[in-house]
């Protein structure tokens, strides 16, 4: 277990054990971490006290043994961050591979996620066949299993295993962590909303492959400063907003920005390469695009590409194929019958996600 005070006191400092003060020296590296469960756990062994755990007021957990709290510290501390390439990081590896090798359930888990990425593979094939040998972008369709909030063995087991080499990730944060313990042969893809103040930690990850969530010139700008010299060219999609919906990021499809932004990164942003287009189809046009209906979101998505390719050879004189990213675990094949180069799945290969308070890594 890592001994890092700084990482527990970013977990517990929101945190308040009520009948008892505990005093900040636990947490500030004074004291040793083997000190500081010792602590802990001591003021919970008299029956007396009743020791619940609260955060912004509310009673969110209740420790009745000392096990009880151990495990939930341990249980933080096995998310603690790594910096890539230390001791510490491999030892964190090895032993996600030694639980593969040696513990029962991990691996009918990994038996169970190796037939569940089987079968969407088998539906790409269906969904390529069935759209015939014209389809745009051609044969190759990119699966990326979306294990955000998964654990780490889970993307082991699938990468070992199974053959699986691109992972994407939501989260800034839970990405860093995970490509800091995991090997460099996956191929990373950020897929969720990109906030400006995480640009700088994303684009310092070697084997990022693909940022899919671009909607800003400012965003594309920083990427490419940040993004160390000597990594390689890290491709991006501009995220086109295709359904109008407001809680959805994304330019507008007949905006200004989405040409600007095209523009940048063709022209300033020589570590940046643009791949293409991305979009999150609306919900009930996905729930129609499986009746048999074209989702009209894709459609969009289509026509949006098909115009940027014609304009970027009129004015630039160059003939490019963007490709696109779009479709999910409940429409992938619909929108690889439209074009799709790369589909996010999900749910289909992982099951479904924990809240994201309740996942480790």
């Amino acid at each position: 277990m890592p001994r890092n005070p700084r990482h527990l006191r970013s977990f517990i400092s929101p945190y308040k054990l009520t009948g008892f003060q505990l005093h900040r020296q636990y947490c500030t590296g004074r004291t040793a971490i083997s000190q500081f469960l010792n602590s802990l756990t001591s003021l919970i062994r008299r029956p007396q006290h009743h020791h619940n755990l609260h955060r912004h007021g509310q009673r969110i957990k209740a420790f009745t043994t000392p096990q009880d709290l151990n495990q939930f510290i341990r249980s933080k501390m096995a998310d603690a961050e790594y910096e890539p390439g230390t001791e510490e990081a491999a030892k964190a590896f090895l032993k996600l591979q030694e639980k593969l090798q040696t513990d029962l359930e991990t691996q009918q888990r990994a038996q169970e996620l190796v037939l569940n990425i089987q079968d969407i593979r088998a539906s790409i094939s269906a969904a390529k066949a069935g759209a015939g040998t014209h389809r745009r972008g051609g044969d190759e369709v990119v699966l990326i299993a979306v294990s955000k909030l998964k654990p780490a063995s889970d993307i082991v087991a699938l990468h070992a295993t199974g053959g699986q080499t691109h992972f994407g990730e939501n989260y800034v944060q839970e990405l860093w962590k995970k490509h800091a313990i995991l090997p460099s042969t996956i191929s990373w893809h950020f897929i969720g909303s990109l906030q400006s103040s995480a640009v700088s930690k994303l684009a310092k990850i070697e084997n990022l492959y693909a940022v899919h969530s671009i909607d800003s010139v400012k965003k594309v700008l920083a990427l490419n400063r940040l993004r160390p010299d000597g990594f390689p060219i890290l491709n991006v999609f501009v995220q086109v907003n295709t359904s109008g919906e407001k809680s959805k990021s994304g330019v507008d499809p007949d905006g200004d920005d989405l040409w600007d932004i095209v523009g940048v990164i063709r022209k300033e942003c020589p570590k940046l390469r643009l791949m293409g287009l991305m979009t999150i189809g609306a919900i009930a046009r996905s729930q129609a695009a499986k009746e048999g209906e074209e989702n009209e979101d894709f459609a969009r998505l289509v026509k949006v590409a098909e115009g940027l390719e014609q304009r970027i050879e009129s004015e630039e004189g160059e003939k490019v194929e963007l490709k696109l990213s779009m479709g999910m675990s409940d429409d992938f094949p619909g929108a690889i019958t439209m074009g799709a180069g790369y589909v996010r799945v999900g749910s289909s290969i992982f099951g479904a996600r924990p809240s994201k308070a309740e996942a480790s890594i």
